[in-house]
């Protein structure tokens, strides 16, 4: 291959499987020059099972608690493939019904897997939020499978010739509800992401894709229909019923990561339409085939035989497959999933050829991320001798020393862990979920108890990496920050150095926290640390300069007398608030803050320049993230909020204040006590800002240094140029701010709702007739006819009979199942012909109790306006009686 290179060597880097974006079944060896990509080999085989093999060794019948393993998202889909293989196979007809709940659960499966991809891929872009979102909707959709197939994942619902059982009662009305719900969530998502100025940067133009090469490569779904292909084989085959409802099919002409992203959401809703149509459209009915019952059956069969005894209440797990061959294919969310079938006039298949649409839609992969960013990839792929009395002055005397050293130690620590419990609280009313809640109250502790596990963990170091450099990194970074703090004016008689260079000196200082990140990667022996630290590096340097030139003086103490001179309207807020917006984006940008995280979280690779590092290493450079946060909150505090100064408008200050601020100790604190509450105030920002918009790529990150930020703070003391530089930019961004602030807006919503996770033990969700908990077995009814051996996938009842030749009767010996290796499928309870088998709600996969674990109704306006009349939800909400309309 050949290649221009802008340097001899390349990098190569490995990308999983040991990945948070690859999940364990995808490596991918990259090629890099500097940050592009010049060649990308996909890796694939981590996760393979023999799928097709087992097929071919089971029925149908047995087969099917299987098929739900091939893709976990979209688990329907592939049930709905094996079963319509064998009926077009055997010309099986499936009744109305059957075909319309068929259609809403694909809808729902299609919804689901739809979620589950905007999430992490939302995630791998640096937004953590949505995905906390989807998984909202998701469990709802989840809640609605468990009502009617009795199992969340793996449901077993699909049946040759129709369903394992009709919908349960009220099952419609509460899935017309989530209907309605969803829709709200679909524009939450738009007004969120789609039109976010940061993720349009990180989608737009990216992994473009012709028309042309979208047919040589064979693609399908999502990918297929954004490059201007209307090919949707709903509609094409208008396999089940899809022709007798009304809705389009979602194209994209664009082809990039952008125009998928649009298809996927268009896709939802449309999925939402055909769900509401088939809900109000469902006939009634059979929801199974009951000819098929008796297909392939053995004429005159003897007394006491299998076939005898099975009494035909389910379609025979013995019938056999014609002897042809057809390939049979449905619309599955990632593109075309297909099954080439081969029927050799016996019960198990001949051949079972499975076309997965992952699969071949990764192979045009390595094409797609060649010369484009490293950040890209995850776009498109979708941290002894003295006397006692002179002992104890001696004492004394040092402990008088040791005093000023300490205090602002145990400050900056207090500090530190009231920022990260903050954080997780805040982030937790983001996200709709409980935060740290049992260490201590309200969870204040969480964060001491997290420093003191980092304290005593293992410091493992690289067997050939420079142990002294890899050592003295982290403490760089933390003295380098400490070191600020001596020139932060707290109070009006509170400054532990004053300098009259002491915002110089605070950019200076700074500026040595990057060579021990440099330092750190480079001591590390890794590629991916020292990828990461080059990174680091390039980023403190691009937004030192805008951060210096966005200061008015040099003199901190100079600068908040200023301010105070003029009260609230003097401060520099308002002189200069471009300069504040400039000095807000370049702090974010020097503490490595969403969205210019990019070298500490480098979801691409693995962990930046923390890669190697474990034990109090790591913890050092977490608390370093977390004192630099503080320190630039304290900084834009002073420089243009009045430090201490308390001129607030409409809020009336005693003189007792003024009064007693001749008191040094008085004053000083009250100094110290406003300049913190300011500090703390201010924090919101940044920790909104994270948990709300999405990460820059490494280039769009030095550009909004060098092209945006320094032109705009070289004239940031000229108010006419400074304005004129930024309206240089127009529409562009007056836009973003817009679309930014939006996006703030919905996140901050959320935060007066409900955690998800409140649990409701009073709250019955509508539960299915067929449980899928522990197995219940009547020695007395079996009749030893081991239809349960017959249909259980891993062949793992075992029965003992014996024949009574006097009655010609078995008698029932010994029944046994290990439930350590039961998948709870529920074949044997659905086939067994006397009943003996049930399934209980003592637990459901060994952990999940419906009795005690059920998401709150309420909040999220899925409980039935007719069930609120019960007296204890009323008591719950205190609330007058609520009478259905």
């Amino acid at each position: 291959m050949n290649v221009p290179a802008t340097r001899e060597d390349l990098m190569i880097v490995n990308m999983g499987p040991h990945h948070p974006s690859m999940h364990g079944v995808l490596r991918l060896i990259v090629t890099l020059d500097g940050e592009d990509v010049i060649d990308c080999e996909p890796i694939l085989g981590y996760l393979h099972r023999g799928m097709e093999k087992i097929a071919e060794n089971r029925t149908i019948i047995q087969y099917l608690p299987y098929v739900t393993r091939w893709d976990y998202l979209a688990t329907m889909f592939t049930e709905a493939i094996t079963v319509n293989a064998p009926e077009q196979l055997g010309n099986i007809q499936v009744p109305k019904r059957a075909s319309y709940i068929r259609v809403i659960m694909l809808e729902l499966s299609r919804i689901a897997s739809h979620l589950l991809w905007l999430g992490p891929f939302m995630a791998d872009i640096g937004a953590q939020t949505p995905f906390f979102y989807i998984f909202r909707e998701r469990e709802l959709v989840y809640d609605l499978f468990e009502a009617a197939t009795g199992m969340r994942m793996m449901h077993n619902y699909f049946r040759i010739g129709g369903v394992a059982a009709d919908l349960p009662y009220g099952w419609i009305d509460k899935c017309l509800d989530f209907c309605d719900y969803f829709l709200t969530g679909v524009s939450e998502y738009q007004k969120l992401i789609t039109r976010n100025p940061i993720f349009l940067e990180r989608v737009e133009g990216v992994g473009i894709i012709g028309v042309e090469e979208a047919i040589n490569w064979g693609l399908s779904g999502p990918m297929l229909r954004a490059s201007g292909i209307q090919w949707d084989l709903r509609k094409v085959d208008r396999y089940e019923c899809y022709d007798e409802f009304d809705w389009e099919v979602q194209w994209q002409k664009e082809g990039d990561s952008l125009s998928r992203y649009l298809v996927r959401i268009g896709e939802m809703v449309e999925s939402i339409k055909i769900i509401q149509q088939a809900l109000e459209g469902i006939p009634g009915g059979p929801y199974e085939n009951l000819e098929i019952r008796c297909f392939d059956r053995v004429r005159n069969p003897e007394l006491n035989d299998f076939d005898y005894r099975f009494i035909s209440k389910k379609p025979s797990p013995t019938f056999e497959l014609s002897k042809q061959e057809l390939y049979v294919r449905v619309e599955a969310p990632k593109g075309e999933l297909g099954v080439f079938l081969i029927g050799d006039q016996n019960v198990f298949p001949w051949r079972w050829k499975i076309r997965p649409p992952g699969f071949i839609n990764l192979q045009i992969l390595p094409q797609l991320v060649k010369r484009m960013k490293l950040a890209d990839i995850m776009t498109i792929l979708d941290i002894n001798s003295f006397s006692r009395l002179e002992y104890l002055k001696e004492v004394y005397g040092m402990i008088w020393v040791l005093v000023p050293i300490f205090t602002p130690v145990l400050g900056i620590t207090i500090g530190v862990l009231a920022i990260v419990w903050l954080e997780r609280e805040i982030s937790a009313g983001i996200q709709q979920r409980i935060g740290p809640e049992y260490a201590g109250p309200l969870g204040i502790l969480q964060a001491l108890a997290d420093g003191t596990k980092l304290l005593f963990k293992e410091n493992l170091l690289p067997s050939r990496g420079d142990t002294r450099l890899f050592s003295i990194g982290p403490s760089i970074a933390v003295i380098s920050i400490l070191l600020s703090y001596l020139i932060i004016p707290f109070g009006s008689n509170l400054v532990l150095s004053d300098l009259n260079i002491g915002v110089f000196l605070w950019i200076a200082i700074s500026s040595i926290a990057p060579i021990g990140l440099l330092m750190s990667g480079y001591g590390s022996n890794n590629k991916y640390s020292f990828l990461g630290g080059l990174r680091a590096a390039a980023q403190s340097i691009s937004y030192e300069i805008p951060l210096t030139l966005c200061v008015l003086s040099i003199s901190l103490r100079a600068i908040l007398e200023a301010q105070s001179k003029y009260g609230f309207w003097g401060w520099n807020l308002w002189r200069q608030p471009i300069g504040f917006i400039v000095f807000i984006i370049s702090s974010l940008a020097e503490c490595e803050r969403l969205p210019f995280d990019l070298p500490e979280a480098e979801e691409e690779l693995v962990a930046g320049y923390q890669t190697e590092y474990s034990g109090i290493k790591f913890g050092l450079f977490y608390v370093a993230s977390y004192l630099n946060l503080l320190v630039s909150s304290l900084f834009v505090t002073v420089l243009y909020l009045g430090g201490w100064d308390l001129s607030i408008p409409y809020i009336f200050v005693p003189e007792f204040f003024e009064i007693n601020k001749a008191g040094e100790v008085f004053g000083t604190t009250i100094g110290i006590f406003i300049t913190l509450a300011k500090t703390y105030l201010f924090l919101f920002i940044p920790i909104t800002t994270r948990w709300t918009l999405p990460r820059l790529r490494m280039d769009q990150l030095l550009n909004l240094g060098w092209k945006f930020l320094l032109p705009i703070s070289l004239d940031i003391h000229d108010m006419f140029p400074m304005v004129t530089g930024f309206m240089n930019y127009g529409q562009q961004t007056v836009r973003a701010a817009r679309y930014i602030g939006q996006s703030f807006m919905i996140t901050l919503s959320h935060a007066n709702r409900l955690p998800v996770t409140i649990q409701y033990p009073y709250e019955k969700l509508i539960t299915s007739e067929r449980f899928r908990g522990r197995i219940h077995f009547e020695f007395d009814k079996c009749i030893a006819c081991e239809v349960c051996v017959r249909v259980c996938p891993i062949d793992l009842p075992v029965v003992d009979w014996k024949l009574e030749t006097d009655i010609r009767k078995k008698q029932l010996l010994n029944y046994s199942i290990d439930f350590g290796i039961c998948i709870f499928c529920g074949n044997c309870v659905e086939y067994c012909p006397t009943n003996c088998l049930s399934m209980t709600e003592e637990y459901e996969l060994s952990t999940y109790d419906r009795h005690e674990l059920n998401y709150n109704q309420i909040s999220l306006g899925r409980l039935p306006m007719s069930l609120i009349d019960d007296y204890t939800i009323r008591t719950i909400l205190n609330s007058p009686q609520i009478t259905s309309e």
